[in-house]
């Protein structure tokens, strides 16, 4: 049973089962009054009333890519270690994510899909942001020893992968202009 000198209690017994009441001063005491309770439930409670998920506006650690409006956020690759890597060892991807490569120098590129779990789409970008290629690379059977090469058909020194179909999905296709292909500001690729 609870008492404390502050509170009023009320222990009953029916059936069996033990219930207590406690008066709602002790509840309000945190918030200083009734009134400011209500207040704060009538400000916090309508955010929580939407059926609809909000997209976050920022994701710390992510840079944000356009193209034709639809936004991807993506982990950069700017160094040949991370390059290497890549998305290796992922079974999945939030629809509106990626990864953004980056190399020093415009050059063939080709990337094959060693220890990737899930198909991929790929995006070869040019230095005036135009996209040349987009390609679906698909993941290894297990056991495979030979990975397909996926090559750009020109020199490139901007590479973006998203999820398979993502690309089919939002109408884009080669020729197409993006907005945030060189990287966060102050990358240098190496």
């Amino acid at each position: 049973m609870i008492n404390n000198s502050n509170e009023s209690s009320l222990e009953s017994r029916e059936s069996g089962i033990t219930t207590i009441s406690v008066c709602t001063s002790a509840v309000f005491r945190g918030f200083g009054s009734p009134y400011l309770f209500l207040l704060m439930l009538a400000i916090f409670l309508p955010g929580c009333s939407s059926d609809k998920a909000v997209k976050l506006q920022n994701r710390p650690g992510k840079h944000l890519v356009e193209i034709q409006g639809q936004k991807v956020w993506c982990l950069i690759a700017e160094d040949a270690s991370s390059r290497a890597r890549g998305l290796m060892y992922r079974k999945n991807m939030p629809e509106d994510e990626g990864m953004l490569f980056l190399f020093p120098a415009a050059s063939s590129q080709g990337f094959w899909m060693k220890n990737c779990m899930m198909d991929l789409d790929i995006a070869y970008i040019d230095d005036d942001g135009i996209i040349v290629d987009v390609l679906t690379m698909k993941a290894p059977e297990p056991g495979a020893v030979l990975y397909p090469r996926y090559r750009s058909s020109q020199p490139v020194r901007y590479v973006l992968e998203t999820n398979a179909g993502w690309f089919e999905k939002h109408g884009v296709i080669a020729g197409e202009s993006v907005q945030g292909f060189r990287g966060p500001s102050g990358s240098k690729p190496r």
